[in-house]
């Protein structure tokens, strides 16, 4: 029997006041890790200006968000009166803004607001992935920062669409048609379904491109006794260290700070390492070698390796 569409629940609710359809700023607030990127990534698939300097995968305003930041109102005031002469819709999204919402409000307040709401140990569980945090505490933190949004939309009653991101990932159609609508978008067949196919409810790219802990590098010898290579992180600018396994064990951790290793190693960067088996140990000649920076999850380049 088939279900009566009105009574699926696809995580979608439009409050405030609809009536004013003039074009107005589309604010995205959410948690870190908690989709405010999809979201984003519609809107600036739909045709919304989202940024100078917002790009793939994170769609984020760097200009806007760093002039606001540093609480410079008079420029992050220039900022949006130059969007609002040069934009008939532009949006902004930034994590942070999540805790400053009452600024936010003061700054723009014809502003339609997207709030995004995600499950809080999905959100824990990306944030250790990307940021090495601690579980329960990025739970509560997620918490705090959605009790924060609550009592926004109680105190302002806002023009705002609350939107769950496992729903939006499960019903995209009914997300995307709700949010066009919301927004005043009447996108191009092409656009609309650019937007539809952008979501996903697992971005590789958007975790490849977040988390510190993202390295590169790669083996480039291994005899009896050592293995050598070069590695470093992507999104931090400290020596890696890297973690060497014969045959799936661990063998020990080597800093990579020598120079000039070679092997399409950045110039000028000291990033190789030596690993050096303990005394009296050495590797067969079938062992299988392979590396890794530490709390990183893809093995470095070329591995594993065979001693030779």
């Amino acid at each position: 029997m088939p279900k009566n569409d009105a009574l699926i629940n696809k995580g979608v609710v439009v409050i405030g006041d609809q009536d004013d359809k003039m074009p107005s700023p589309i604010i995205v607030i959410g948690t870190a890790r908690g989709g405010t990127s999809m979201v984003a990534g519609v809107l600036a698939k739909l045709g919304v200006f989202m940024g100078d300097r917002a790009s793939h995968p994170v769609y984020e305003d760097v200009r806007l968000s760093e002039a606001f930041e540093k609480q410079d109102m008079a420029q992050t005031a220039l900022i949006v009166k130059e969007y609002q002469t040069r934009y008939t819709r532009w949006g902004w999204k930034r994590p942070s803004i999540i805790d400053h919402l009452d600024e936010v409000d003061a700054l723009l307040p014809n502003a339609r607001y997207v709030f995004i709401y995600k499950d809080i140990l999905s959100i824990a569980q990306r944030n250790s992935i990307s940021m090495l945090a601690e579980i329960t505490e990025g739970m509560d933190r997620a918490l705090s920062q959605y009790r924060k949004t609550l009592r926004f939309v109680r105190q302002k009653s806002p023009r705002a669409m609350l939107v769950s991101y496992e729903k939006a990932s499960a019903y995209p159609e009914a997300f995307l048609s709700t949010l066009e609508s919301f927004c005043g978008i009447s996108p191009s067949q092409e656009e609309h379904q650019t937007a539809l196919a952008f979501i996903d409810p697992e971005p590789e790219d958007y975790i490849e491109a977040t988390r510190i802990t993202k390295s590169q590098g790669r083996l480039l010898s291994c005899d009896s006794r050592r293995v050598s290579g070069w590695a470093r992180y992507v999104h931090k600018k400290q020596h890696a260290e890297v973690e060497v396994f014969v045959d799936d064990r661990s063998v020990g951790v080597v800093v990579a700070n020598e120079p000039n290793p070679g092997g399409g190693a950045p110039a000028n960067e000291p990033c190789g390492f030596t690993f050096t088996l303990p005394a009296g140990e050495s590797l067969s000649e079938d062992a299988s070698v392979r590396a890794r920076v530490v709390n990183d999850v893809v093995d470095l380049g070329n591995s594993p390796v065979r001693v030779g």
